[in-house]
């Protein structure tokens, strides 16, 4: 994604990287490092780093002997780093948005990951590779569908596209909820969601705009958390509304039933972090990691635990989750360029045509 919708502008940026540059340097030049036996990967934090580490890391570690230090921070300013060293990389792994990982790939700065290297490549599904032209795969997946109350509405809407016309039709009264545009939430791709369901083609977005001034009379919150949906919907404040699988999966459970998540039948708009290594640094060591973390057993592992999606073809998931998954021919993958390319645009009419 572009700077303008999932992170900060580049004042910010900039800003940032001036007070995480003592930290950045220390990450480079460890004599371990410097002898193959350590690898350093960009990390966002939280539940995604923990599991990273208990799923992914701890099982690395003791097969290969390489150590693996996880640099927690704003990924966008990871990636301003990369770019302004590329001769001493602070990190071998990338773990990252799409549009910046396509930016680096652009500059030169990432590797090509042969298939003798990376032999998990080969199990990682076709869509989740199609983008990134042998430097990298997508991570995992997590997607955005259609989440409601199950005690308020009692027929609940099978696609998009009926979601739209109900909608727009006052089905769910004045208890719909939406992303906001702007706001890092996955605004853009629900946009491509809309416009697909409605036209077939992901890339005609008037009909995504229209879709949403039709419905906006009914939308009493255009949210700008990834907790909004869930707390919405539990505390009884919204009825409908686009949500996340996992968080919907734990909300439904700790509910009993009450919160409810739909795979939309023309595609859940799924999105998820690229994986590769960087040029320059412990390339082998990181080509390791890479292969590991998308091996069928650490996928299996870390997207139990999350609830995600995983890109390896052959994890079977317990039956459980199985039920709850989007396939990967049940999801819309956006196109990362077409959206960098755009996304600075919707936002303006964003806010000319929704938000006013």
């Amino acid at each position: 994604m572009t700077q303008a919708s999932h992170g900060p502008s580049r004042r910010q940026i900039l800003a940032l990287a001036a007070l995480g540059a003592p930290a950045l340097i220390g990450l480079r030049g460890t004599p371990a490092r410097a002898a193959g036996g350590e690898v350093v990967m960009m990390m966002s934090g939280g539940s995604f780093m923990q599991n990273w580490q208990t799923k992914i890391i701890d099982g690395f570690t003791p097969q290969t002997g390489i150590r693996v230090r996880m640099a927690p921070g704003n990924n966008k300013v990871h990636s301003m780093a990369l770019r302004s060293s590329p001769s001493n990389p602070p990190f071998d792994v990338y773990l990252g948005n799409g549009d910046d990982f396509l930016r680096l790939v652009d500059a030169g700065l990432m590797l090509k990951l042969p298939q003798d290297k990376v032999p998990s490549l080969a199990e990682v599904h076709p869509r989740f590779l199609e983008q990134w032209a042998g430097h990298g795969a997508t991570f995992d997946y997590s997607s955005v569908g259609i989440a409601y109350r199950t005690d308020r509405i009692k027929q609940p809407p099978k696609s998009w596209k009926e979601f739209v016309e109900r909608t727009a039709a006052g089905d769910f009264g004045n208890s719909v909820f939406m992303n906001h545009m702007a706001a890092g939430v996955r605004g853009p791709e629900v946009l491509i969601a809309l416009s697909r369901a409605l036209t077939g083609d992901p890339t005609k977005i008037d009909a995504g705009f229209d879709a949403l001034k039709r419905m906006k009379p009914n939308v009493f919150k255009f949210f700008s958390s990834f907790n909004d949906p869930v707390v919405l919907l539990t505390n009884d404040e919204g009825a409908i509304g686009p949500g996340w699988d996992g968080r919907t999966f734990v909300a439904h459970d700790e509910t009993g039933g009450k919160i409810q998540w739909i795979k939309p039948t023309d595609g859940a708009a799924s999105s998820g972090p690229v994986i590769a290594a960087v040029k320059g640094g412990n390339e082998e060591g990181a080509m390791a990691l890479v292969n590991h973390a998308l091996s069928a057993g650490a996928q299996k592992a870390f997207c139990e635990a999350m609830f995600y999606g995983a890109v390896n073809s052959k994890v079977q998931y317990s039956e459980t989750l199985a039920k709850r998954l989007p396939t990967p021919d049940e999801i819309l993958v956006p196109d990362e360029r077409f959206l960098s390319a755009n996304v600075g645009g919707w936002i303006e009419r964003w806010n000319r045509e929704i938000a006013v």
